[in-house]
């Protein structure tokens, strides 16, 4: 980050947040209100006004910040991250997340658990994330894990935000259906501003975050603050 960011005239904090590198070592699980991280760094250092950056999940994360903590005028998704819902239904087939969801609203806990058991044998990725989702918010089953999961959605906090917003998206993020972007757009109907930016195929940042040319991401950021 250090070397994109290079030449800006901003004093940057990067910092490790709940489930996040050395917070989660010394046992700090994810959270969902990511306002309470965000707003405990800038007391700390008795900051007034700010941009804020997030990537990856942290396209979430941030936007649910700037929904709470209004000292953030600027917000960077980088990229968007509608929900985690999303990232299972990128991977898994559309019936069988329905199903899941429907078994959810129901509490059905053990027929998800040994569902998600059997498919994480057959399924390297799902395998992947569920044991990471796991690791970071201490949760201990699968149909826990989707339970925590289901509160992170952008949908009910964007008339909430009403700072200057910048989405970045790849047309083939693997993470994130790109077809969220107009309509997180549409949803921000209180923010001072909203820029949008698709990253095709073409341009080689239509990957997650613009992985293998996360310049072209940093560019816009750079430019819009």
């Amino acid at each position: 980050m250090a070397h994109f960011m290079k030449g800006l005239d901003y004093n940057i904090y990067v910092f490790d947040g709940p489930g996040q590198g050395t917070a989660l070592k010394n046992g700090l699980k994810l959270t969902h209100n990511w306002e309470k991280p965000i707003s405990t760094i800038l007391d700390y250092f008795g900051i007034k006004r700010a941009s804020a950056v997030g990537m990856s999940l942290g396209g979430y994360l941030v936007m649910r910040a700037a929904a709470f903590e209004k000292r953030l005028d600027k917000v960077v998704a980088f990229d968007i991250f509608y929900s985690f819902m999303d990232s299972l239904r990128v991977r898994l087939p559309y019936d069988k997340m329905t199903k899941v969801e429907q078994l959810l609203a129901a509490n059905q806990k053990e027929i998800i658990n040994t569902q998600f058991y059997a498919m994480m044998k057959q399924n390297l990725d799902l395998n992947w994330k569920i044991n990471k989702g796991l690791e970071n918010t201490g949760t201990k089953t699968p149909y826990d894990l989707l339970k925590e999961f289901q509160k992170y959605n952008i949908k009910p906090i964007l008339p909430l935000i009403n700072q200057d917003v910048l989405l970045l998206a790849g047309e083939n993020d693997q993470y994130v259906p790109s077809s969220r972007l107009p309509e997180i757009a549409t949803g921000l109907v209180n923010a001072s501003s909203v820029k949008s930016i698709m990253f095709d195929k073409a341009s080689g940042g239509d990957q997650h975050c613009q992985a293998g040319r996360r310049e072209l991401g940093f560019d816009k950021i750079k430019k819009f603050l």
